[in-house]
């Protein structure tokens, strides 16, 4: 049995900025410097770590959709996902086969050759909607999944390896994505240690919330994980809840993968579970 293991801006004037500026400067480290440690390569995909949540006691789970790439085809677009912006493919790394977002080629960035068959499929009769919001944007990587947008308390979450990337090394979670290409995310850097929560609106992003001194290593597996119970968000890194925020509103739309820039990372056991209510068990008043 195969072990469970626990993501668009190109502005019209083209910036290529890191999440990092306007922070204090930090002591350059190997990676930013584009100097890669030799961290070998995982042999097999890991142990997920345990949930920050599940730690809690939570009640459980009544319905979880996991999207694994093992029987996927290497180089082939994933099944379970369109890729609206920039490049994804199935890519092994070590004995692990996932979902690559590939920013290597990336200078100022495109949305997908097919990005209006993409938006047909996902929002129908509203994909003119979505092209306006992302079309001329594309210096957000974005795979949105296919499945049905979820409904209620829901956890979204997944497994990421940073691979390479001088710019930058995102990986992230993007959720309330909207007909109009609107939607909210949030990322972990390998090159930043730091999270962000963040809106995109029009292909601009907004940063809400900066959460620093969060350490995600290149070249390293890493657990990653969005838990909404209705207007509560909470943000989980490696088993550990680093952040936690109430929302204006109950977040309501599609749900996906989300990178920037150069970013070079590979996805894998993406699951979006469906929470029973905690109004329901009592937890909630």
């Amino acid at each position: 049995m195969k072990p469970l293991a626990t993501s668009i801006v190109f502005a019209l004037v083209f910036v290529c900025a890191c999440d990092r500026s306007g922070s204090p400067s930090a002591a350059p480290s190997a990676s930013s410097m584009g100097v890669q440690a030799p961290i070998p390569t995982p042999a097999a995909k890991p142990e997920p770590a345990p949930s920050a949540s599940g730690a809690e006691g939570p009640s459980p789970p009544a319905h979880a959709s996991t999207v694994t790439f093992d029987q996927e085809p290497v180089g082939g677009p994933p099944s379970d996902f369109e890729g609206v912006v920039g490049d994804w493919y199935i890519a092994d790394v070590g004995r692990v086969r996932g979902l690559k977002v590939d920013g290597s080629k990336w200078r100022s960035g495109e949305p997908s050759a097919n990005i209006a068959d993409q938006a047909k499929r996902l929002y129908g009769d509203r994909y003119a909607e979505f092209l306006d919001g992302v079309k001329a944007f594309a210096f957000f990587p974005l795979a949105v999944w296919k499945g049905d947008p979820p409904a209620g308390d829901i956890r979204i979450s997944v497994r990421f390896y940073p691979e390479a990337g001088k710019i930058d090394q995102g990986a992230g979670i993007a959720f309330a994505v909207a007909p109009d290409g609107t939607y909210l995310g949030a990322r972990a850097n390998a090159l930043e240690d730091n999270l962000l929560f963040f809106r995109v609106v029009k292909g601009r992003r907004t940063v809400i919330d900066t959460i620093r001194g969060v350490s995600t290593p290149s070249k390293t597996w890493h657990t990653f994980a969005v838990e909404l119970r209705g207007k509560q968000l909470s943000v989980e890194l490696d088993g550990k809840k680093r952040f936690d925020k109430t929302l204006d509103a109950v977040p309501t739309g599609r749900v996906g993968l989300w990178s920037k820039a150069d970013s070079q990372v590979v996805f894998d056991d993406f699951a979006v579970t469906t929470l029973e209510s905690a109004t329901a068990t009592g937890n909630r008043p």
